[in-house]
Parts: C-alpha cells; sequence; structure tokens
C-alpha cells in the first residue's frame, strides 16, 4: 500500500512540473501492476497440487470403500497416514483424539499437495508432484512397517 502512496505522489509531483514525465512514470505504474498480476496468477497455477488434493479429499470416502474389500493392505497402501492416526501408539487417549483418523481422511491428500507444492518450489510438473505424493506415501508405508513390529521378525534371522 505505503509503494502505491509512494507512487501516486511522484505522478502529482510530475503532473505539476513535466507533464512528458507523467507518461514514463504512468507506464512505471501499469508495468508494475502487471508484474503483480503476473504473480499471482503464477502462484494460482503453481497450486495446483493443493486444489487437485482438495477434489481427492472429497472422493476420500469413496477410494476407502472401495479400498475395504482388500483390508488390511488396501488401506495401508492408499491411506497410511489415517492407519497411522488410528494407531494405539499414536493416540494419547482424550476425548478429540478419536476423530484424528476421520480428520486424516480428508486432509491426507491436500496436506500431501501442500507439502509437494512447498518442497518442489517453482518446479511444479506433474512428474516431480507424482513423485513426492508416492514418496510421501511410502514413508507411510514404511512408519506402519516398523511400528507393526514387521521389521523384529526379519531381524532376527
Amino acid at each position: 500500500m505505503s509503494e502505491l502512496l509512494v507512487t501516486m505522489s511522484e505522478l502529482d509531483r510530475a503532473r505539476r512540473h513535466d507533464p512528458a514525465a507523467l507518461t514514463g512514470l504512468e507506464r512505471l505504474h501499469r508495468l508494475q501492476k502487471e508484474k503483480q498480476r503476473k504473480k499471482l496468477q503464477d502462484s494460482l497455477v503453481q497450486s495446483w497440487p493443493i486444489a487437485v488434493g482438495l477434489v481427492m479429499a472429497c472422493f476420500a470416502p469413496l477410494l476407502r470403500d472401495l479400498v475395504v474389500p482388500f483390508d488390511p493392505w488396501g488401506m495401508r497402501i492408499l491411506f497410511p497416514f489415517v492407519v497411522l492416526a488410528g494407531r494405539h501408539e499414536i493416540n494419547p487417549g482424550g476425548e478429540y483424539w478419536q476423530y484424528l483418523p476421520h480428520i486424516m481422511l480428508y486432509a491426507q491428500f491436500p496436506l500431501e499437495g501442500w507439502l509437494a507444492k512447498k518442497i518442489l518450489r517453482g518446479r511444479v510438473s506433474f512428474s516431480a508432484v507424482t513423485i513426492q505424493v508416492l514418496f510421501y506415501q511410502l514413508l507411510g508405508v514404511a512408519q506402519l512397517w516398523l511400528i507393526s513390529g514387521a521389521i523384529g521378525p526379519m531381524a532376527s534371522r
């Protein structure tokens, strides 16, 4: 806002002193506005992983119902963070912790999109986001595998 006020005062000064300078300052002002508009548009275009995550969150209950016949591995692969949120090792007890898996069902995909956007910083392409999200899924599955104690029998061999 202060930049705009400075620019307007400069325009007023130029209008009083030199009418020819007015057009240059007006052009500068237009260029600054255009840069800001382009920056906002680029930011919105770069936010597509979050938008896709929000759309997938709308279909998360349907996806959960589709993988229920493949339980327990279906849920562990597609919704590892929901399963993690429901584990008793993570749940400290209390009145509201029982809702954490339900919240994670809707929050998992938008959070993964947001994290992918933040980590990729301007290099947001479909393949990069896909690899990043698959990496998050793999980390969630690995955490479940470690928590379930499956590594214990393998380590004792």
